[in-house]
């Protein structure tokens, strides 16, 4: 006789599912994460063990947004129904039938040139926030990566990073730069101390750094995001001839295949460059 798959999760709600699902990841990753979950399961009308396949296309289509958010979407609740499965909450993992369709790249439209790094620094107010920006592009740095940094993750000219999944990387700067960010330490600092911080002495937050990167760039008459400045650090030095391996190991990769995204969104050599091309 065939029985049907016990449920191991220990949930009996939907939002007990969830709430293990996103346990243990990055608090960034879940603010991410559960607005997506929370819309399909709206979008549902019922209960998750109670989902079909015809649902779950249904939610698919009805989709809206640029073709890497819609990916986004689709893969969070794909990993959502998977676990559910494996872990006897659903029967069946309805979620097979979802297809993630990688958007074409667009990094080679995401990456300023040198040229624009000085212009982009120049239009952010002196202080804090230029010397911000010059870090991102120093460190090839998130912008989360960069408002949790304190002073004692500052040694010399080397700065450790608190990265996805709680793995830590320890990045080499300009000593120029390292002096700028001491140069941010109030008398009252500790060690424990953000290096950047509001006004009230607490870590600058994100959200608030975001709109400082992106107002600065504005007025150099650049419409970009923080993350642009990883790109453009990883992108330059790769132009200038820095090891792949250096690059990856700077930017927190598990795998250099990654970082080759970047040789192949702004390519400085090409076989066309080996062949005789007829004139005329």
């Amino acid at each position: 006789m065939n029985h049907l798959p016990e449920n191991h999760s220990g949930a009996y709600t939907d939002d007990q599912l969830v709430d293990l699902w996103l346990s243990g990841r990055p608090v960034s990753t879940q603010t991410v994460y559960r607005p997506v979950v929370v819309e399909f399961l709206k979008s549902l009308n019922k209960g998750l063990q109670e989902a079909t396949v015809a649902d779950v296309v249904a939610w698919t289509e009805s989709l809206t947004g640029s073709p890497a958010t819609k990916c986004r979407k689709v893969s969070t609740i794909k990993s959502l129904l998977s676990y559910a499965h494996r872990t006897g909450y659903n029967v069946f993992n309805v979620g097979l039938c979802l297809r993630v369709q990688r958007p074409t790249s667009d990094l080679h439209e995401r990456i300023i040139e040198a040229e624009q790094v000085p212009l982009i620094l120049d239009e952010a107010a002196a202080g804090r926030d230029r010397i911000l920006l010059k870090f991102l592009y120093a460190s090839g740095a998130r912008i989360s990566e960069a408002c949790s940094i304190r002073f004692a993750d500052l040694r010399g000219n080397r700065v450790t990073l608190q990265g996805k999944g709680q793995k830590t990387r320890t990045v080499l700067i300009p000593e120029t730069v390292a002096q700028e960010l001491r140069s941010l330490r109030w008398v009252s600092d500790t060690e424990q101390s953000p290096i950047f911080k509001s006004y009230r002495g607490r870590a600058l937050n994100v959200r608030n750094a975001r709109t400082l990167v992106s107002q600065a760039a504005h007025e150099a008459g650049v419409e970009m995001s923080p993350h642009w400045f990883r790109h453009a650090h990883a992108s330059h030095a790769l132009d200038n001839g820095a090891p792949i391996h250096l690059v990856s190991q700077c930017l927190g990769h598990q795998n250099v295949a990654t970082t080759s995204k970047y040789l192949h969104a702004r390519p400085t050599d090409g076989a066309s460059r080996y062949l005789s091309i007829p004139q005329g």
